[in-house]
């Protein structure tokens, strides 16, 4: 099982429970996919560079068989955890 642990620019902790799969769909790999799942996310608008909030976003993850999306948005710190607390993945932007 993958948790992702999120720290805020305010140090909140912030922990999602994946499930056992997740998809990462970055914005500097797959820009199109990106704007799918961005206008997933966003209830139907469309990916627009101008937005402050998008703007902030560089990848979303898919999980939950494809019914969840969460944002990674910058500042915040993202680690992908195993259940055991081990890191996994560290998905901080770079």
């Amino acid at each position: 099982m993958f948790i992702l642990r999120r720290y805020t620019g305010e140090n909140h902790e912030v922990n999602t429970v994946l499930g056992n799969s997740y998809n990462l769909v970055r914005k500097d790999v797959n820009f199109d996919e990106f704007k799918r799942a961005y206008t997933s996310f966003a209830d139907g608008l469309e990916w627009d560079e101008e937005n402050h909030i998008s703007n902030k976003i560089y990848t979303f993850i898919i999980y939950n068989n494809g019914k969840d999306i969460e944002p990674l948005y910058r500042p915040s710190t993202y680690y992908i955890m195993t259940e055991n607390g081990a890191t996994f993945a560290n998905l901080t932007f770079k």
